[in-house]
C-alpha cells in the first residue's frame, strides 16, 4: 500500500511540474529546436496528396528527394511558424519512398546545413500508368499545345481516345476541337 501511495504521489508531482513549467513534447523531429512535424512518416496513394502539420522556428526551404514523377511536389510557405504543408504524389510516381527535406534557411541560424524530413511511403503505385506516361511524354511538347489544349493531358485523361488515336497528337487535337470541346472533355490539365 505504501508503495502504491508513493507512485501516485510521484505521478501527481510530475504532472504538476509539467503544468507549472509548460513543458513541450516534440514527438516527430530529430532537431526539435528547429522543426516539429505532425507526422514524420506518412502513406500516400500515387495520384493523391496529404496535408501534414509543420512548425518551424525559423525560415526554411524544401527539397524533394528521389522521385520519378514531375507531379510529385510540396506546397508550403517556407516561413517560420505553424502551417499545414501539402505533400503531392504524382499518379505516375514509381519510387516507393519519397523524402521531403526541410532545411533551415534563416540568417539567425549559423548552421545552414540543419535539416529534418518527412518520408512518404507511396501506396497503390500504378506501373501501367507510369509506363503510359513515359511513352506519351513527348506529347507535352506538341507544337499546337495551348492554354485550352495539351495533347499529353488529353491522351492521359481518356482511355477511349488512347484506344482510338493512340499517340497521334494531330488526331487528338482535331478530336478535341471538333468533338471533345462540345462533350466538355478536359484537355488542359490531368484529371
Amino acid at each position: 500500500m505504501k508503495n502504491i501511495a508513493k507512485v501516485i504521489a510521484a505521478v501527481l508531482v510530475l504532472a504538476a511540474m509539467v503544468t507549472t513549467f509548460n513543458v513541450q513534447a516534440f514527438a516527430y523531429s530529430d532537431i526539435p529546436d528547429y522543426f516539429d512535424f505532425g507526422d514524420c512518416t506518412v502513406s500516400i496513394d500515387a495520384g493523391s496528396y496529404k496535408d501534414v502539420w509543420v512548425r518551424s522556428n525559423y525560415k526554411y526551404t524544401c527539397y524533394l528527394g528521389a522521385h520519378t514523377s514531375s507531379r510529385t511536389y510540396i506546397e508550403c510557405t517556407e516561413k517560420a511558424g505553424s502551417e499545414y504543408v501539402r505533400l503531392h504524389i504524382g499518379p505516375d510516381e514509381t519510387e516507393k519512398n519519397v523524402i521531403f527535406y526541410f532545411y533551415v534557411r534563416d540568417d539567425a541560424v549559423a548552421d545552414q546545413g540543419l535539416y529534418d524530413e518527412i518520408e512518404v511511403y507511396v501506396q497503390n503505385i500504378d506501373y501501367e500508368y507510369a509506363k503510359r506516361a513515359d511513352e506519351a511524354a513527348f506529347l507535352k511538347w506538341y507544337a499546337y499545345n495551348n492554354k485550352d489544349f495539351n495533347a499529353y493531358d488529353y491522351y492521359m485523361n481518356y482511355p477511349d481516345l488512347r484506344n482510338a488515336y493512340g499517340l497521334d497528337a494531330n488526331s487528338l487535337y482535331t478530336h478535341y476541337y471538333t468533338t471533345g470541346i462540345f462533350e466538355h472533355r478536359v484537355a488542359n490539365k490531368l484529371l
